[in-house]
């Protein structure tokens, strides 16, 4: 078949040439192509990968442990900044420098970028930062601004060093007070207070207290009167008077830090006990005669057992413990008292009622009535005796409250910001 012939005129002969190849344009697309590929890819490349001998190798972290590594602190992680490379020829794709925690990971980009060339997603981050929860709980705001909102949005990585302290404060200055400057308008059911400046105008935080009903908390602000109902005396102006008070090893001044000692992590105080913290002043004894021994700091059954139990081997076994008392006193006296209390071994009476005598000194004078509240009890009547102790007088210990967080959203960690000035 005959090819259509191309019109004779000027316009058509000219579209007939352009449309004809050019001479070596393919061959100069695959130069310009390849000149490209060079420049922003391979040699970048070789670059990252130490050919040119500007990375140091050993500095940088394999992509099959980078999760298995800690965050490190500052001072640490300053040290195991990625080296540049030669010409800062990984520029063009390298955002900047990670953030103090982040730098040792400089050079495994997959640590956080689970896929390449895309931007990180909240589930990289909470391969490391499990513990880390919803700004705002998604079941009770289903506000698009918020459930959208992805990690990186605020926490914005690759700004240096100290990149991401400086984007929580322009955070802070700004884009958090847009939302809660006026917090009941957007959700009326929320108990946060507005905040019209995070530095400069923050209502009081609000601490959790006990009620008077076990397991039972409150959240206060710390602009009211606060005040704690507890079954646990302990008057901190008796322990705390400047003179001291009276330890095992004479006057002994004490400071809050004697029983109040922060965890490793700094964020809550490791627990009071009697054995670490009170013990050494208060002792369980009960027999003057016998200033080493004591009753265990448990539970009621356990004190009128260990009674029972004693003085009825005393007596059974003809131990000689006719003796006066020639050391300090042994009851958990209120410090500055010297009161002496007889022996009970040397009273009238079989064991029963010398323990007895000794129980009742114990819950109702000198020992647990100092730190407890103590009330007496009728046995159960019929009740077949089933321990040693049963036989004595009986006494109910209130139950004290029990140690808690006060403030339990609370995240900040001492130690994770220890290389902070």
């Amino acid at each position: 078949m005959a090819q259509p012939r191309t019109p004779d005129d000027k316009i058509s002969l000219e579209i007939a040439r352009l449309q004809k190849p050019l001479a070596g344009r393919r061959w100069l697309a695959w130069l310009l192509f390849s000149s490209v590929l060079l420049a922003t890819l391979i040699i970048p490349l070789l670059a990252v990968w130490g050919a040119f001998g500007g990375a140091d190798a050993a500095a940088r972290v394999p992509a099959d442990a980078h999760h298995k590594q800690a965050l490190w602190g500052g001072a640490q992680a300053a040290s195991t900044q990625a080296p540049h490379t030669p010409g800062s020829l990984d520029a063009m794709w390298n955002p900047g420098p990670l953030a103090t925690s982040h730098q040792s990971w400089a050079h495994d980009c997959r640590a956080c970028h689970s896929e390449s060339f895309s931007r990180v997603k909240d589930a990289d981050c909470l391969v490391c930062h499990k513990d880390v929860t919803d700004h705002v709980d998604r079941k009770q705001v289903t506000d698009a601004d918020l459930t959208e909102t992805r990690c990186a949005t605020c926490h914005r990585d690759h700004k240096g060093p100290f990149g991401l302290v400086a984007q929580n404060k322009h955070y802070t200055a700004t884009n958090c007070a847009a939302c809660h400057a006026d917090i009941k308008q957007s959700y009326p059911k929320t108990l946060t207070e507005n905040v019209s400046d995070f530095a400069d105008a923050h209502p009081d935080f609000r601490v959790q207290l006990a009620t008077e009903r076990p397991g039972v908390f409150q959240r206060v602000r710390l602009d009211k009167k606060l005040a704690e109902r507890t079954t646990l005396k302990f008057p901190h102006d008796v322990h705390l008077v400047a003179g001291g008070v009276n330890g095992p090893k004479g006057k002994q001044k004490m400071v809050c830090n004697d029983c109040h000692t922060p965890d490793s992590a700094g964020r809550q105080f490791k627990p009071v006990t009697m054995k670490d913290h009170c013990q050494a002043c208060h002792t369980l004894g009960f027999e003057p005669a016998v200033p080493g021994r004591q009753v265990p700091h448990g539970s009621e059954a356990e004190v009128l057992n260990t009674l029972r139990e004693f003085y009825s081997f005393v007596a059974v076994s003809g131990v000689p413990l006719d003796r006066p008392a020639d050391l300090q006193p042994i009851f958990a006296y209120r410090p500055g008292k010297e009161a002496r209390a007889p022996s009970f071994v040397q009273g009238p009476g079989d064991a029963k009622t010398r323990a007895a005598a000794a129980a009742t000194e114990l819950f109702e004078k000198t020992g647990c009535v100092v730190c407890h509240e103590v009330s007496r009890v009728q046995p159960a009547k019929g009740a077949a005796r089933a321990a040693p102790g049963d036989d004595l007088p009986q006494w109910k210990i209130a139950p004290v409250t029990a140690q808690h967080a006060y403030m339990p959203a609370a995240k900040f960690s001492h130690e994770a910001h220890a290389t902070a000035a």
